[in-house]
């Protein structure tokens, strides 16, 4: 696949929605080993209400659609997860000239976008023990990908191996913030 298109993004975000949704207990399970066992329904809470959004709107433009996903999550869920999630999905498509497709490199940069916006109202580094430590890899993973010309197939399955390995490195690490 070269290109994704908005419908594409769209059917690919009420699938993360419904995997989140799913998997709300997991999180707040999660959530009891380090913090207050929230999390889950806060992602819960905010993948409902960005898939409400999304189901009730056609896109012609992809960034438009990661833009809805953002806003929703942060009005909805509040407090840090809401802003770094919504980021997630907001601050890459902010400012962006309508397009009704993306190609690889222009998702990476989605994602590079956003990791920088987590990164700057955070002040998070790789090695903090936090999303970043997963994310900055992926992000890294996607973009090298998008650079030798790989498709959506395999620059997902980069940044997916990627992801995971950060996450594992980051049991080594002294969090810091």
């Amino acid at each position: 696949m070269e290109s994704l298109t908005a419908a594409h993004v769209k059917a690919m975000l009420l699938h993360v929605a419904e995997v989140v949704i799913a998997s709300k207990e997991q999180l707040c399970e999660a959530d009891r080993n380090i913090g207050d066992g929230d999390h889950g329904i806060g992602m819960s809470l905010g993948f409902e209400a960005a898939r409400t959004e999304l189901e009730t709107h056609d896109y012609a433009d992809a960034y438009a659609v990661f833009g809805t996903v953002g806003r929703t999550m942060i009005r909805v869920m509040g407090g840090a997860s809401g802003i770094i999630f919504g980021l997630l999905f907001y601050a890459g498509a902010k400012n962006m000239l309508p397009k009704p497709e993306l190609t690889p490199a222009e998702f990476a940069e989605v994602f590079a976008k956003a990791l920088g916006e987590i990164q700057a109202k955070g002040q998070a580094r790789l090695g903090d023990k936090t999303l970043v430590d997963g994310l900055q890899p992926m992000v890294e993973a996607m973009k090298a990908s998008a650079a030798r010309g790989d498709g959506f197939k395999a620059m997902l399955k980069d940044a997916q191996s990627a992801a995971e390995a950060g996450k594992e490195k980051s049991k080594e690490y002294i969090a810091h913030l």
